[in-house]
């Protein structure tokens, strides 16, 4: 069904170019009715319902960083990093999807989906910063990798780091990369779960990338680590792959 690109900007939708005929104020009904079930959603952190209004493949824009979403089990894997507490709050306080500026609504095979989100880059909560040698830390994220690659988005505040746990066997060759940065205003660093003993000196001192073969069997510790300064989330995507 083609809806009126008149009457979907009225409701505040954004809407591709191209679409014809303005319909009835059923139209803005929807979009009302779609905001506050992505509304409900979110203030629920209902994950799987807020999964099934998007329409896939998705790409979300995160400043400069592109991520790309295939399918709701991605979205679920990346939902910390999509649905920033910056992009709930602008989701909360929307009265109507004109200020939805944060999602790209659109008619898709007769119902409204999400087609586009755009992450904000919203200001670091107050508080006294952390030192640069101790980065505040946030609950460890257990990845759950042997042979192939995954994906995880994140945003981190000046100060912060993200810390995953991975199991590994050893000769395992390990590549982890953060991209969507520059320079190293964000790196990752890797270590022994176990003993916290970097696995060699630019895994101790972070890059960007890091390639090489694990040392022993058991559980490493990885932390995405934000060098910048600033006030200005930063978003970033890790990828690992394994093999």
């Amino acid at each position: 069904m083609m809806v009126g690109l008149t009457a979907w900007a009225a409701a505040g939708l954004v809407v591709a170019a191209g679409v014809t005929a303005p319909q009835s104020v059923a139209d803005e009904r929807a979009a009302a009715a779609f905001l506050r079930e992505v509304q409900r959603d979110v203030a629920r952190d209902d994950r799987r319902a807020l999964s099934a209004l998007v329409q896939y493949p998705l790409t979300v824009f995160a400043g400069a960083v592109r991520i790309p979403i295939r399918d709701a089990d991605a979205l679920l894997q990346n939902y910390d990093g999509v649905f920033t507490p910056a992009m709930k709050t602008a989701i909360a306080h929307a009265t109507s999807a004109i200020d939805l500026n944060v999602l790209r609504i659109e008619p898709v095979g007769g119902a409204l989906k999400i087609t586009r989100m755009t992450v904000p880059l919203g200001a670091a909560s107050p508080g006294p910063p952390a030192s640069a040698g101790r980065p505040a830390a946030r609950e460890p994220q257990r990845l759950f990798l042997d042979v192939g690659r995954i994906q995880r988005a994140g945003t981190l505040a000046r100060g912060e780091r993200d810390t995953y746990v991975l199991s590994a066997r050893k000769n395992q060759l390990l590549e982890l990369r953060v991209t969507g940065v520059s320079g190293r205003d964000i790196v990752v660093r890797i270590a022994s779960a176990e003993s916290g003993a970097p696995v060699d000196a630019r895994a101790r001192d972070g890059v960007r990338t890091w390639i090489g073969r694990l040392p022993d069997d058991g559980d490493y510790r990885i932390d995405v680590v934000r060098l910048a300064a600033g006030a200005t989330e930063l978003p970033y995507v890790f990828v690992i792959s394994m093999r």
